[in-house]
């Protein structure tokens, strides 16, 4: 995993590398809110999701891969994205009325 923050303030990149050779880079902006989610394998991009109204972000180790939780709250709507990055990538993504 490599984390680099950007020369705006509150801007941060954190990139995980998949066993199978996939690239996830997740990018917040906590002052603005968003965040960009890219997923590439062998350099093509596989998922490109960007979310505003983010209110967290949390990156975890779980049984040797690497998490991306991130919730949104835009007042009627609320979600959940999930990344995982293992042995491979997986996504999951909620995003419900309230």
């Amino acid at each position: 995993m490599e984390v680099v923050s950007s020369e705006e303030p509150g801007v941060v990149s954190v990139t995980s590398w998949a066993n199978d050779g996939s690239v996830v880079t997740v990018t917040w902006d906590e002052i603005a809110g968003s965040v960009q989610v890219r997923w590439t394998e062998a350099d093509e991009e596989r998922l490109v999701v960007e979310r505003e109204m983010v209110s967290k972000v949390s990156v975890r180790e779980d049984h040797g891969r690497i998490e991306f939780w991130i919730w949104s709250d835009a007042g009627v709507l609320g979600g959940e994205l999930v990344v995982r990055v293992g042995d491979h990538v997986g996504v999951s993504d909620v995003l419900l009325r309230k």
